[in-house]
């Protein structure tokens, strides 16, 4: 699991390293716009600390999660590497002009990077699994928020998930178990009570030795029987721990 979540985080490059325990220091950092070649600067953490997840994967951590995603002033383009080359700024530039972008450029920024990877992709797509860690970061931006987005994302989710699992028994049981219980609260979230119910009828094998499967089910189908669609964690829930530079 811990491989899946550290390539899949845009911009929480996880290294491992060793860092202080009081991690998660803001500091400004300054980035250039791909539409206009106008720099800006937003605020990230050059390091943080991770002591478990909630039942939707969300991290528990020192900063905030999902890592912010720098995002031009005017057109709310998500700036996801460094550099752009010539063609890559002609395409962003013809893309933010479209009926389509403008309609999407006020989504949650991680919803936003999603539509503008599949629509850049080229020879490099998303693959299901990207595409729907991205969308299922795009919940946490929302889910204590507005209430009506976070269904539209949740069962956007639910699907792009479904698509991506079955690749992921064969090759990451582990990470199979951890999204499929991750999707199950999502449905759970969004009042799908029925269908987070189905979902971890439908699990079978046995639990993973990491990642405390067991107890997260237990105290997901007590969320359900309870109708509780408030997140949730273990209290010594183990996920995604480590300290990890940014």
């Amino acid at each position: 699991m811990r491989r899946v979540l550290m390539a899949a985080l845009v911009f929480g490059v996880m290294t491992g390293a060793s860092v202080p325990a009081a991690a998660g220091i803001p500091m400004r950092v300054q980035s250039t716009c791909p539409v206009d070649d106008a720099k800006f600067t937003w605020t990230t953490t050059a390091s943080y600390s991770t002591w478990g997840a909630e039942l939707d994967a969300k991290p528990i951590g020192s900063w905030t999660f999902p890592m912010t995603i720098p995002q031009c002033p005017e057109s709310r383009f998500p700036v996801y590497k460094e550099a752009f080359t010539d063609e890559e700024k002609a395409a962003i530039r013809a893309l933010v002009l479209t009926p389509e972008y403008l309609a999407m450029k006020d989504e949650a920024s991680y919803y936003l990077l999603r539509f503008v990877q599949e629509k850049l992709g080229g020879a490099e797509p998303l693959d299901p699994l990207q595409s729907a860690w991205l969308l299922l970061q795009s919940t946490w931006q929302v889910r204590e928020t507005d209430p009506e987005r976070y269904r539209r994302y949740a069962a956007e989710t639910v699907t792009a998930m479904d698509a991506a699992l079955p690749a992921l028994l064969e090759a990451e049981p582990t990470d199979w178990w951890f999204f499929q219980i991750a999707t199950a609260n999502v449905q759970r979230q969004s009042g799908d009570f029925a269908g987070a119910v189905a979902r971890l009828d439908s699990l079978t094998g046995e639990f993973p030795e990491e990642g405390q499967a067991a107890e997260r089910i237990a105290l997901t189908r007590q969320k359900i029987a309870a109708q509780d669609i408030s997140s949730g964690a273990l209290p010594d829930a183990r996920f995604a721990e480590g300290d990890h530079e940014h």
